[in-house]
């Protein structure tokens, strides 16, 4: 057994899961600070599947903890970078050590950020290099694992940390991190999403404003701006403003599935699951008609976790 982890008490695959949902929930609220100790949240997750397993192969009904299991999971997913920041070099020894199944996904987060980097540095050799050969020469060079230049790298850092301040609600401090990004990357309009965002969110609007104007600049079309500031604003839990972006998006682009799946994420987080499935089985239905089975297969996946999370909520005694 891995020294990260004390294996519980409880004896019953019931027992074990929501002993196992409980800690892990407590524990991926609070990752900052944790260090090495945040690698526990992996065994918890590897708990909750084998007994989510036993459980079904008993004919039990899972759904309730199903559901509970997702939403943890979307936690840990969001603050993946924080995860990892304080996991340190501990993950891949521990990682070693244990030999988990690819499927256990959580093991891999170290890869997961590695790969959203790399992606990033795409957007940024495209925006950042005219020439279409250029562009071959240059991203075939990195995929060979020639390192990025150094601003880059720099702000992927920047941005990866005013996200985790971000979740943990200091603003001023996040703002000062995407400040420092989008100066030293300022053709990424992501960035300058989050640093409008955050000024919204301090009350200046004049600024956030400005930042805008600049990240609009960058996309080629205004739906992929306002999908992307709607979700921005999911992030930092403002779910009005979020809203409206959404609601534009489908009013300007009503035949874009994307629209339709952007707002049904905020509808999820207002709680408002009906209207979430609706939306969910609208962009599923839109991105058939376009062809695009990627987006098709990840609305009906959400649609079917929505359902499960509102019978969830249906079943489950208000305090």
């Amino acid at each position: 057994m891995a020294k990260y982890f004390i294996p519980p008490t409880a004896h019953t695959p019931t027992d074990r899961i929501r002993e196992a949902l409980d800690e892990a929930e407590i524990r991926v609220a609070n990752l900052r600070g944790a260090g090495p100790q945040a690698l526990e949240v992996l065994y918890l997750f590897d708990q909750a599947t084998d007994a989510l397993a036993d459980l079904d192969a008993s004919g039990a009904d899972v759904r309730a903890e199903r559901a509970r299991f997702e939403t943890v999971q979307r936690q840990l997913r969001r603050r993946q970078s924080r995860f990892v920041a304080e996991a340190g070099t501990a993950l891949p020894e521990e990682r070693g050590a244990v030999k988990p199944d690819r499927a256990r996904w959580w093991w891999y987060l170290d890869e997961a950020v590695s790969q959203e980097r790399k992606r990033r540095l795409r957007r940024w050799l495209l925006g950042a290099t005219g020439g279409v050969l250029v562009l071959a020469v240059i991203w075939l060079i990195y995929d060979r694992f020639i390192a990025p230049p150094p601003e880059v790298r720099q702000a992927w850092e920047r941005s990866a940390s005013g996200e985790a301040l971000t979740q943990e609600g200091d603003l001023q401090a996040a703002l000062a991190e995407f400040e420092a990004a989008t100066d030293l990357n300022p053709d990424d309009p992501e960035l300058w999403i989050w640093q409008g965002v955050i000024r919204f969110e301090l009350d200046n609007p004049d600024s956030a404003q400005t930042d805008f104007e600049k990240a609009r600049s960058l996309y080629e079309k205004d739906l992929d701006f306002l999908l992307q500031r709607s979700m921005t604003f999911l992030r930092v839990g403002d779910l009005s403003a979020a809203r409206a972006d959404a609601e534009q998006a489908v009013r300007e682009t009503p035949d874009s599935g994307y629209a339709y799946f952007v707002r049904a994420g905020v509808a999820t987080e207002e709680g408002d699951y009906p209207a979430a499935i609706a939306d969910l089985a609208q962009a599923a239905e839109l991105a058939q008609a376009a062809g695009d089975t990627q987006l098709e297969a990840t609305a009906r996946a959400q649609r079917a976790m929505v359902i499960q999370l509102q019978l969830y909520r249906q079943n489950t005694p208000t305090p």
